[in-house]
């Protein structure tokens, strides 16, 4: 339900519970702003001010159903701790550790202007992605990771990055278990790939993005923002579930503005995968956004990760690109067994806007990593043709071998 919201900002909430949902609703809304009074005389009126509000209770059956719940923004701290006052409120307090009931679940919440006025949100949008890389509108945009995570030198990612870049691939991220070993340290990996990609920049004419993996300790993540950027990197990733929701924020004030974030989401499923419980994949993805994230992962539709039904893929599609005042859309990267095979269903939901991301779906073709970025196209093409995949294979070799593997 959508509120017209002043000086609040709603909560909404899936719980069961053996006692009436409107016992739980009152409960949450009360241990999570003020409590009960405890000045002296009658409450005052600041005290009224900082009291959540139960606004609406969808029960469906005894003890299980929705409610929504308006917190007053009096009690956030939007200047030095604005993400910590909503996870605070919405999550981090009794919410979810309350004996009353057996499960509990964000599952969304809305702010006023006065909070998302406070929120840096993505620097680019999918217009500015396309812009960075010098891409039309429509141009569908393949891109790869760097796998697997250990045993490669800097030689030899870089290597694997040239020859993806000189099949097509328009962006390539480092692999999330990539966390700059000293094997494969930060700085020459960066400087390799970098000259490995201007190298088939100038052969291709396409621009490629590159997010080299910076996710650190919160007194190294601004040294390695530096690190990838003054080795040329014009892209940063992070893992904000290892790092912190606020390292997203923390980069996107701190460093150049024209950087693009890539934000790793691998942990969200152990906050959301058991249904009713946790927090719901829709409010990690309203966050990331408000944080400024400007590429967020989405499961392959049809791949091998959970969220990879079709109605999810919209739901989360939606939340990346749904207006939120200054707030810029994020863009996702469809990964989680993305192949030539999977490809059409995830264009379907997605069309281009989003990063078309296959790992194995492109280095594992039995003719190389050029021709497994050649066999995506291919499928791409064959879906916009409107020709099944097996047929268009018949003239196409790349695409052939990639079905057949």
């Amino acid at each position: 339900m959508q509120y017209d919201l002043k000086d609040r900002f709603a909560a909404t909430y899936y719980v069961e519970s053996k006692q009436p949902l409107k016992n739980v609703a009152e409960k949450i809304a009360d241990i999570e702003s003020t409590g009960p009074w405890l000045g002296t005389g009658e409450p005052t009126d600041l005290y009224l001010k900082c009291r959540a509000q139960v606004a609406d209770i969808r029960e469906t059956s005894p003890g299980k159903g929705e409610f929504d719940i308006l917190f007053p923004t009096a009690n956030l701290n939007m200047e030095s701790a604005a993400f910590p006052s909503l996870w605070l409120t919405m999550i981090g307090g009794g919410t979810h550790a309350l004996a009353a009931y057996e499960k509990s679940r964000l599952l969304d919440f809305q702010l006023p202007q006065e909070v998302l006025d406070k929120m840096p949100g993505p620097g680019f949008g999918p217009e500015g992605i396309r812009k960075l890389l010098g891409a039309s509108k429509d141009e569908l945009l393949i891109g790869t990771i760097v796998k697997p995570t250990a045993g490669l030198t800097p030689e030899e990612v870089a290597d694997i990055c040239h020859k993806a870049a000189l099949g097509g691939v328009r962006f390539i991220k480092d692999d999330e278990k990539m966390l700059n070993t000293t094997y494969c340290p930060l700085a020459n990996r960066v400087r390799l790939v970098v000259e490995k990609l201007k190298q088939a920049e100038d052969i291709t004419g396409m621009r490629v993005l590159y997010t080299p993996h910076i996710t650190a300790q919160p007194e190294y993540l601004l040294k390695n923002a530096e690190i990838a950027l003054e080795n040329g990197a014009n892209g940063l990733m992070v893992n904000f579930f290892a790092a912190g929701f606020n390292s997203l924020q923390t980069l996107r004030t701190q460093i150049d503005p024209n950087v693009p974030i890539y934000a790793h989401c691998g942990g969200k499923e152990a906050l959301g995968r058991a249904p009713g419980q946790g927090v719901d994949p829709v409010a990690i993805i309203r966050f990331t956004r408000l944080l400024g994230g400007d590429i967020f992962r989405q499961s392959t539709i049809g791949g091998y990760l959970v969220g990879s039904s079709p109605e999810e893929g919209r739901a989360l599609f939606k939340v990346m690109s749904e207006p939120m005042g200054h707030i810029k859309e994020m863009i996702p990267a469809v990964s989680g067994g993305l192949n030539p095979s999977t490809l059409g269903p995830n264009l379907e939901i997605f069309g281009t806007n989003a990063l078309m991301l296959a790992g194995t779906g492109i280095t594992l073709h039995p003719m190389g990593i050029k021709a497994g970025t050649t066999a995506m196209y291919q499928a791409a093409d064959a879906f916009k043709a409107g020709v099944s995949l097996q047929d268009y294979a018949k003239d196409h070799q790349e695409l052939a071998l990639m079905l057949g593997k």
